[in-house]
């Protein structure tokens, strides 16, 4: 089990100078609207690879009127295979440059952090995940597939950066035939294996059952023609055509300024198992509640699979959950063995967890 011993923020959002030791596994944070309850769920999540839970630019996480002062976060976790283990990250003063640090050592990519640690975030703007672009449902799936599979992050950032060399090639007036062609052959092998892992792992997650049934059921699908011939075709004989694809598109894609076929393009569809209704028609109290049926189904598979519980950063998951739904997730938070954070404006609806969690009270960047 990997738990949280410190965490020090310097200039980061409203926080001066933070330094807090949580005195149990599950902890909740309260205070009004704007005291810096996200902003410490967010210092968390950019511990692990990527843009944090906000997936905010660099120039705006330092405190405001502060940012050529740089800004700094330092995680020292209790670790199962490493015992004490620190994560560090931020900007120094005058940079824009974000660094990374593994007990004291300068790592050359976030992504080697996914060894290490790993988190799962749901905040209120994920509630409208099914509303809105593939984009965030695919980084949400991704995320759920990091927390058991460590070696994604890398196959991810392998992918994405090839792909950005194949747009950057074609946007010359002349490219380099051989050099293409070796692009396209990393990203066809990149492509195949992140799609393979997504197929492996919704299987996976759609024979799990809710905790006790009492979240709605989501059957995960993959919307993406990669995933459709994989189903049928060897992965060697897709890769071949994706090659074949992509050097038949280079034309068009060097117009378009882009590469329509990928990954890059994958959807995720969400649909509640009983009524067989996509997501996204569901009211707003039934998607918060399959979101977090999903998070549930996470961890029911992480035991299964012996694997150590990402640190799970809930912002306001009580909200648009009836009082039975708010009882019975916390009950189960509370029996999972793993390091949690919840947060809330209201600190007795959090009432089942007293004598059971940290209860923090934050106000203007500060414990009270």
């Amino acid at each position: 089990m990997t738990s949280l011993l410190r965490l020090t923020l310097t200039n980061f959002r409203n926080y001066d100078r933070f330094v807090w030791s949580p005195t149990a596994q599950k902890v909740v944070i309260c205070g009004p609207n704007g005291s810096g309850k996200t902003n410490l769920l967010e210092s968390l999540s950019l511990l692990v690879p990527g843009r944090g839970l906000r997936k905010s630019r660099i120039e705006d996480i330092a405190k405001i009127g502060q940012q050529q002062k740089g800004w700094g976060i330092i995680g020292e976790f209790d670790h199962p295979v490493m015992d004490t283990m620190e994560i560090a990250t931020g900007c120094p003063p005058y940079s824009l440059k974000r660094q990374f640090r593994l007990n004291n050592t300068i790592l050359r990519s976030q992504q080697e952090l996914s060894q290490y640690l790993s988190a799962i975030w749901l905040t209120p703007q994920m509630d409208r995940l099914f509303l809105e672009g593939a984009a965030g449902r695919r980084r949400f799936l991704d995320r759920l597939i990091i927390s058991i599979e460590t070696y994604h992050t890398k196959e991810i950032f392998a992918y994405e950066k090839s792909v950005s060399q194949r747009n950057k090639l074609l946007s010359s007036a002349t490219f380099d035939t051989n050099w293409l062609n070796a692009i396209e052959e990393s990203m066809a092998r990149h492509a195949v294996a992140i799609t393979a892992t997504r197929i492996n792992f919704i299987r996976q997650l759609n024979k799990l059952t809710v905790i006790d049934d009492a979240f709605p059921e989501a059957h995960l699908k993959l919307v993406c023609p990669i995933a459709d011939r994989l189903h049928h075709d060897p992965a060697i004989v897709v890769e071949d055509y994706l090659r074949q694809q992509w050097k038949k598109d280079r034309l068009v894609d060097a117009e378009n300024q882009s590469t329509q076929l990928g990954i890059h393009r994958t959807d995720v569809m969400f649909i509640e198992r009983k009524t067989n209704m996509p997501a996204y028609l569901s009211s707003t109290g039934q998607q918060k509640a399959l979101l977090i049926g999903i998070i549930l189904k996470l961890t029911e598979l992480i035991k299964k699979q012996n694997v150590t519980l990402p640190l799970l950063l809930l912002d306001e998951p009580l909200v648009h959950l009836d009082e039975n739904h708010r009882h019975i997730l916390l009950s189960t938070l509370l029996n999972l063995d793993g390091f949690i954070v919840l947060t809330g404006t209201d600190k007795t609806i959090f009432s089942p967890c007293l004598g059971k969690a940290e209860f923090l009270q934050i106000n203007q960047g500060k414990i009270m």
